[in-house]
């Protein structure tokens, strides 16, 4: 929880996890009887929560201060605070996993000086666990310099290249991808499309929308918000247009070409224009 952290199991402390449950996600159910007929309609797309619990014993003899170590869990327990858990997996590789948490119970009965049992449970509003690596590519759109050829001969012009260095996104979670995007200007009517094969998302921005150079527009595809420079006091929703824009759902194994265009009457581009995706791959376990 920001620069602080405990571990749930540290034998060397005194106490043990004896069981982490993730619980599975609850799923969001939309159903609607049929007016006429057996059955109900059902267009249920979505998961909700999910439950998380931790058992812990405390053990004196193992060199624990019991009530200390009950204790010790409380700041991570408060229902305004949103730890995150941090796991790592017998898998190949030993990927590590974090889910954001939120808490929901907190049990420690006292019974004896010998022993405590600590029951903690929490509350994940966002049931997917995320892989602890950030991913981030690039796809470049912008004017370029070419190289000069000698003998140097003067008035020289270095005309804007129309190539863009377009990037691959691939997910290798159990869901797919919203990712954040961070378009960086000069450009204007910034235009970002993802596609695979026949499937194919566009975030737009209005014609005429205009992002300076030393400035970046981020639009959250998971939260549909829209930011200037990142900056939770420069929100810019009217940037973008809503009636071309399909928020993007990247489905996972898939290969996704991402590709960034602007109006080339508008800001001149420069090295600098790109387009920049993050996300974490996600995972039900």
């Amino acid at each position: 929880m920001g620069a602080n952290s405990v571990q749930l199991d540290n034998p060397a402390a005194g106490y043990m996890c004896q069981s982490l449950d993730l619980g599975a996600p609850a799923v969001r159910e939309v159903l609607t009887p049929k007016p006429d007929n057996d059955g109900e309609d059902d267009r249920t797309s979505y998961m909700a929560g999910r439950v998380v619990v931790a058992n812990i014993t405390a053990l004196t003899g193992a060199g624990a201060r019991i009530d200390a170590v009950a204790s010790m869990f409380a700041p991570y327990m408060q229902p305004s605070a949103r730890p995150v858990l941090h796991l790592v997996l017998d898998r190949p590789g030993a990927p590590e996993r974090t889910l954001t948490l939120r808490g929901y119970s907190y049990d420690w009965p006292i019974a004896g000086p010998a022993q405590r049992d600590i029951q903690l449970q929490w509350h994940a509003a966002d049931p997917i666990l995320r892989d602890a690596t950030v991913q981030i590519i690039t796809s470049w759109s912008g004017a370029t310099t070419p190289g000069r050829n000698y003998p140097l001969t003067f008035p020289r012009s270095y005309p804007a290249s129309t190539s863009s260095a377009n990037a691959t996104l691939v997910s290798n979670g159990d869901v797919g991808v919203r990712p954040v995007l961070r378009i960086y200007g000069p450009i204007t009517h910034a235009v970002v499309t993802l596609s695979s094969g026949a499937s194919s998302f566009t975030v737009a921005t209005l014609p005429g929308y205009q992002i300076a150079g030393g400035h970046f527009l981020q639009i959250d595809c998971a939260a549909r918000t829209a930011l200037l420079d990142g900056l939770a006091t420069s929100p810019a929703f009217g940037a973008i247009d809503w009636s071309v824009t399909q928020w993007p759902y990247l489905a996972p194994a898939l290969t996704w070409t991402m590709v960034l265009a602007g109006d080339p009457s508008g800001l001149v581009t420069s090295g600098v224009t790109q387009v920049q995706a993050n996300w974490q791959d996600g995972y039900l376990w």
